[in-house]
Formats: structure tokens, sequence, C-alpha cells
């Protein structure tokens, strides 16, 4: 353990003079490194495979600075300390957020296996930002404003690149799902594309796998204007999965899609090189300033609730100012 004065892993049995009262499992106290793994192992069967590879290099960082400690000695100051030595190294608000969701999980477990009576680090403080927020995003979630969505309309390649960007304006989209699309998965006419796979990203090797969660699995309209980018993907890509290569693993990677898409972008001048993601965050957005209703963007977006569609719109300052003018045409009623 680096940095925090926490008790050091030790036997439980007498010490001067005092019984230790640690929990024991096989044979000894457990320490939050050795439960960390058990906790780690029995959570395979509860995610998906790149969630549980993925979580572990935050189980790497509270092992590294935790690890020693005896769950049961562990008190809230103890992760305060613990967060406050990660931002003074560098690590970035995202990363401590996820550190501490994941001690979070952590206690939870153990209360729930009587190695505790209560969870310590639903009782540490939150870490805010510099400037009091709470998170802080990996890369700038913003939507496409109308003219940009213009310029790469007009501007992307006729390409298997180019109208796969246009499809992900047009349909909300997630890379993982558009780059798991096949050629039966597109209408015969192009008018709508169905999700039920995805490219999972496990230690760094795509597999091709369910999508994020049930609610992913939907039919997406594609507007009339785009059907021909559909039927281009359908008819001009891969015969088992439209991105797709040849040899030993056939499934596109998500960080080459990425690379390719940031490479398109940076050459259209007036575009913004916003993250894939981002063509999600622009079909929410202009859904939602046509009227459409925050449920029905929902479904079409594979969300669980309207709350997290929500929190993909960036509405305009015409939207916002249109929606305020309501006020005075009341007045003149």
């Amino acid at each position: 353990m680096q940095n925090l004065s926490i008790p050091k892993n030790r036997r439980p049995g007498p010490a001067n003079g005092q019984i230790s009262t640690a929990p024991i499992l096989g044979g000894r106290a457990v320490t939050l490194g050795d439960w960390g793994d058990i906790w780690y192992a029995d959570y395979r069967s509860q995610v998906q495979p790149s969630t549980y590879y993925g979580y572990q290099f935050t189980l790497q960082i509270i092992k590294k600075w935790l690890g020693d400690a005896l769950v049961a000695d562990v008190l809230p100051i103890h992760i305060n300390l613990f967060m406050s030595e990660l931002m003074k190294s560098g690590y970035g608000m995202s990363q401590i957020h996820k550190c501490r969701t994941m001690l979070i999980q952590l206690f939870d477990a153990a209360e729930d296996n009587n190695l505790i009576s209560r969870n310590p680090a639903r009782r540490a403080k939150i870490i805010r930002d510099l400037d009091g927020s709470l998170t802080e995003p990996r890369y700038e979630k913003d939507a496409f404003t109308d003219l940009e969505v213009e310029l790469l309309r007009r501007d992307l390649p006729d390409d298997l690149l180019g109208n796969s960007i246009r499809l992900l304006l047009d349909t909300g989209l997630r890379v993982q799902e558009l780059i798991a699309l096949a050629p039966e998965d597109i209408a015969e006419d192009g008018s709508s594309v169905t999700v039920n796979k995805a490219i999972k990203m496990v230690a760094d090797i795509p597999q091709l796998g369910p999508p994020k969660s049930r609610h992913a699995y939907r039919t997406v309209p594609v507007p009339e204007e785009s059907r021909a980018c559909a039927l281009y993907l359908k008819h001009h890509g891969g015969q088992t999965l439209i991105w797709s290569l040849p040899g030993r693993n056939p499934y596109y990677s998500v960080r080459c899609f990425r690379r390719r898409y940031c490479n398109a972008l940076n050459r259209i001048e007036g575009v913004r090189c916003l993250p894939p993601h981002c063509c999600r965050h622009t079909y929410v957005t202009r859904l939602q300033a046509e009227g459409i209703p925050l449920e029905m963007i929902a479904r079409l977006a594979g969300h669980s609730n309207s709350a997290e569609t929500d929190a993909y719109a960036h509405p305009s300052m015409k939207t916002l100012a249109e929606a305020v003018s309501v006020l005075h045409k009341k007045e003149e009623d």
C-alpha cells in the first residue's frame, strides 16, 4: 500500500494485549485485496464480458493503494484519503469515481456476507472537480449543429465509412451496434435497421455478443433521405457482417472504426471532430427539437427510460427560445 496510514494485513489473534475482531475467511483475516479478488470472480456472471474485463484496471488501482488493509479496518476517512491521493497522483475524475463506485460494491458485498456491519464507502466524501461538478467526461459529450450535420451529409465520401457515419446520424445506433450489422439486418428497401447484436471489446479483442441491454434490441426506421446510405452498406459491405475483416478474427474493432471516423471528420472544414457517440447525441437532440416525446425517442435509441434519453439531448438556443416564446403567446391570447 502506498502513502496511506491504513492498518496492514495481520492474522487474527492476540496483538498488543488485544483480541482481533477481524472477520475470518479460509482461516485468516480478510484483506480488501483478497476480498476484491473473490468479489470480482463472483461478479463475472452478473455483467457482460466487456464490462467485466474493463473492471480489472479499477480493481488493480484499489488493490495497489488499499489491498493490504483488513476489510473490517477500513473507515470512511481512509477512503477519503485514498481518493485525495488519486487526485494528487494525476488520476482523472472519471477514474476516481469508478474507484469509489467499486468500493461501494465491494463493501456492500462484504456487508451482505457478514464481514462488516456498515459500508464505509457509502459514508465517504464525494470528490468534486475544480468547477464543483461531480463528474469529468472522458470526452466532450455534445451534438453536432444543424450546419455540421449538413456538411457531413454533403462532404463525407460515398463509401462504407461515409455512409456508415450518415447512418449513425439518422438512426442513433451505437458504434458497437453499427459494426455488428449484417446485410440481412437492413431491410430490402433500406427503410429500417434491426439491432440484435453488438461488438464487444474484451481485453482489446473484438467479439460478437448481445446488445447493451434488453431495451437495445430494436428495429429503427431509416429516414427516406438516408435509405440510399443503408442500401449502400447492405450491398457493398461484407457478406457476414457489413464491417468485417478477413483473417483470424473477422470482427472489426471499435477502436479502428473510431480512428477512421476521426480521420474522415478532420478532412471536412467547419465540422468539429466530436467522438462517434455524439452522432447518437445528435440523433436524440434533433428528434427532441422536432417535438417527439422522450418516451418515443427512448424506444428508438434503445434506452431503458426517458431520463437516460434526456441526458443525451443538447437543445440549441433557438430551441430554448422557441420554448419560452409560449409565454408571450399566452399573453396575446
